[in-house]
């Protein structure tokens, strides 16, 4: 998520709930979630266990379509022409193994033509998948999926699209490379096709991941110096304080090193941010005791390495 920097925003009341589609299964990380299979509902049928939790997938021989319905797969979905020797691969069903490090030629033939590939995640690593085009009027998009067929992200190539993403489970995730709309013309053309594994994400991407902090006191002579890096352009970083009604508090960043943005928010409402900054410095006066979210990102949705300084007055 990004958020227009401004001095000051209105923090409204009241805690805001989440919705997903998992099945809370208790503490007992032995039990399988999915046994008795608890996905009973229309077609989403199919209980997968995404590292303790029970998630409702569409239904084999189905494909979860925007509208969250779950529509059988047919030509129409999933249709099979000519092209490149990996066809027909143009639906997740039918996707292409893809290993790290290790690169793939292929192409967009004909017009509208679409490349699924599958990459097995594993819990908290990221991974980057990065598309070249060769010669032609190809601009490449890339689309990632997780394993029940939501949308992640995307990148639109100019002429290289590159896209990262954090695996929230153990779990396979799919690619998807196509032509970019952002052009007007139809266009096919050759690719090389990339995924590489990046390691583990060093802060948690929500609020309910952030690493929580105890800042230093203000004017110390030896303050604590912190590191992170965004693994990927898209890359969030959370961490958190405690604070103190009527305490100002500063993170200050080392200007030597890549400036993150900053938005921040209390417990009470970790949707809507009180505050937008990217300075080399940001104070915050405690408005209640409460716990306050700091949610650090690039700006121009670049990877980088920072470093800050976290202070109490």
């Amino acid at each position: 998520m990004r958020y227009t920097l401004s001095r000051l925003l209105v923090l409204p009341l009241g805690a805001v709930l989440g919705t997903g589609c998992f099945v809370n299964t208790g503490p007992d990380v032995e039990k399988n979630p999915c046994d008795p299979n608890p996905c009973t509902q229309g077609d989403k049928t199919q209980c997968v266990n995404e590292d303790g939790d029970a998630r409702c997938l569409c239904k084999p021989g189905t494909v979860l379509r925007p509208s969250g319905a779950c529509e059988a797969v047919t030509a129409v979905n999933c249709p099979e022409h000519g092209g490149d020797t990996s066809e027909p691969d143009d639906c997740l069903l039918r996707a292409a193994p893809l290993a790290t490090n290790v690169q793939r030629q292929q192409s967009i033939e004909p017009v509208g033509d679409y490349d699924f590939f599958k990459i097995d995640g594993t819990v908290d690593n990221v991974y980057t998948v990065t598309v070249e085009p060769g010669p032609g009027s190809l601009m490449p998009r890339v689309d990632v999926f997780d394993q029940g067929g939501e949308w992640i992200s995307s990148h639109d190539g100019r002429p290289k699209a590159q896209v990262g993403f954090k695996a929230r489970a153990t779990a396979p995730y799919y690619v998807r490379v196509s032509h970019s709309p952002m052009d007007p013309s139809a266009a096919t053309g050759a690719y090389a096709l990339t995924s590489g594994l990046v390691g583990k994400d060093d802060y948690g991407d929500i609020a309910t991941e952030a690493t929580l902090f105890v800042p230093d006191v203000g004017g110390t002579n030896t303050p604590t110096a912190r590191y992170g890096r965004f693994e990927y352009g898209q890359d969030e970083d959370w961490i958190a304080l405690d604070v103190t009604q009527g305490t100002t508090y500063r993170i200050e960043f080392d200007t030597s090193r890549f400036l993150p943005a900053l938005a921040a928010f209390t417990r009470e409402d970790v949707k809507n941010p009180f505050r937008t900054a990217r300075a080399a410095y940001v104070d915050i006066t405690a408005g209640s005791t409460t716990r306050v979210y700091l949610n650090l990102y690039s700006p121009l949705a670049e990877p980088g390495s920072y470093a800050f300084r976290l202070f109490r007055y």
